[in-house]
């Protein structure tokens, strides 16, 4: 059980979740929170002055008021015309993040809805009921077209995934209506790019034990020079990702001595490198743990003074930034992988020729094509957001874009490393597995993970 309390959340929690290891409910603080902030929007709404989104259009309509008996059909013209989504769906574990992701978001007290929409979220992660979400829409200003799916779910709108099998919401979870405000604040979040980066973090920590443990079987292949993973060249510069690098590779050197004075760079500053891994995987963590700690609504619902509050905080680009950085930390640990695997295909070439070798020369060629792809996957995209809405919403992130191209950084850099340890073994003698290319490669993946 993940309890949700006033606390913080962590990456694990929405890990558990996600990956359907564990149900979520609320204490009473929660109920309490959901309950008072809500009660804030209803008073205001009872004043009757213009409130950005509760009663009054949005975007570039900020200024057009919406007449009191037309607020339900609102709500349902909001979502509706949010719902503007394309492509592939994120798969089931993704989308349970979102789910979790903005469910998490409204039990802070910034989004004044209802406990029943709350508890009607909280249903679609207990009872295993995954909304379909399309995967582009968002350019970073709020994940505004995949929360609207999420929103047309718990309405009873659209199609969801039960069982493994696509069936109506409404045949699935118990409709129920949008109250006034709550379209607005169902959509005002990044839970998208915040909860399916949460899941990225815990796939880069295994990356990178995995890159040092990859390492560690290309130093013993080619009798490298374990000087430089000594603790006490760590000690000359204090760095906790680095130290941490080091010692993974040195467990799995065993006894090696190695020969010659000094490696290439690509194995001897492998700790550097691979400590600057860790050190933009721990601000991607730290900026999604802060994003699950915050309310990011606009208009944000503040009880202490009783109103509702024009704001900025769903512009996520702290995220952004640590998404578009590990990209690029990423492309120099493929980059001195690649440069380590044509070290060990020259040890080979001999045996090779004389076929004593499993593995044909040239996959060190795929690794290098899949390295120029992380290598372009590396530019920032952070500034390239656009400029919406009539000039209105004028400034963007682009941290959804940010993300998938992430995604896919660590899916080349991870193969990229299969390729070297496959290499490497090989050299050792450890590597002849009777498989085609592709399946050797995850085998190894997942021996070493």
């Amino acid at each position: 059980m993940v309890l949700l309390t006033r606390g913080p959340v962590s990456i694990a929690d929405v890990v558990a979740v996600a990956r359907n290891q564990a149900r979520v409910d609320f204490d009473t603080d929660v109920d309490h929170v959901l309950t008072a902030s809500r009660a804030v929007v209803d008073r205001v709404l009872a004043r009757g002055l213009p409130v950005y989104g509760l009663n009054t259009e949005l975007g570039a309509g900020r200024n057009i008021v919406v007449d009191a008996e037309r607020l339900e059909e609102f709500q349902r013209r909001t979502i509706r015309n949010s719902s503007g989504g394309i492509g592939e769906p994120l798969s089931v574990e993704q989308a349970r993040a979102v789910v979790f992701a903005r469910l998490v978001g409204f039990t802070r007290g910034g989004a004044g809805v209802t406990p029943t929409l709350a508890a009607q979220y909280r249903e679609l992660l207990n009872r295993d009921i995954t909304p379909i979400i399309p995967r582009t829409g968002s350019v970073g200003a709020a994940d505004l077209t995949q929360l609207a799916a999420v929103a047309s779910a718990a309405t009873g709108v659209g199609d969801v995934i039960v069982g493994g099998q696509r069936v109506l919401a409404r045949d699935a979870i118990k409709p129920i209506t949008l109250q006034p405000h709550e379209a607005i604040a169902a959509l005002s979040a990044n839970s998208y790019s915040v909860g399916v980066s949460a899941l990225l973090v815990a796939d880069l920590r295994e990356l990178a034990v995995l890159a040092d443990r990859v390492v560690a079987i290309s130093l013993r292949a080619v009798n490298g020079n374990p000087s430089p993973f000594d603790e006490r060249i760590q000690d000359a510069h204090p760095g906790e990702h680095q130290s941490a690098s080091a010692a993974r590779i040195r467990a799995g050197l065993g006894a090696l001595e190695g020969v010659g004075t000094q490696d290439a760079i690509s194995f001897r500053s492998v700790p550097q490198v691979h400590g600057a891994l860790g050190g933009a995987i721990a601000r991607l963590a730290d900026a999604v743990e802060r994003e699950l700690a915050a309310s990011t609504e606009n208009p944000l619902v503040d009880v202490a003074s009783d109103s509702l509050v024009s704001g900025g905080n769903f512009l996520v680009l702290d995220l952004a930034l640590a998404l578009d950085g590990l990209r690029l930390a990423l492309a120099h640990v493929a980059v001195i992988s690649e440069r380590r695997q044509s070290i060990v295909s020259g040890r080979g070439a001999d045996r090779r020729r004389a076929g004593d070798l499993a593995l044909p020369g040239l996959l060190w060629y795929s690794a290098a094509a899949q390295l120029a792809e992380v290598r372009h996957l590396a530019n920032p995209v952070s500034l390239s957001g656009a400029s919406l809405s009539e000039g209105v919403e004028d400034h963007s992130t682009n941290a959804p874009l940010a993300l998938q191209l992430l995604e896919r950084s660590v899916e080349l850099t991870r193969s990229i490393l299969g390729i070297e340890a496959l290499a490497s073994g090989d050299l050792l003698g450890e590597a002849a597995i009777d498989a085609p290319l592709d399946e050797r490669i995850a085998l190894m993946i997942r021996e070493l993970s």
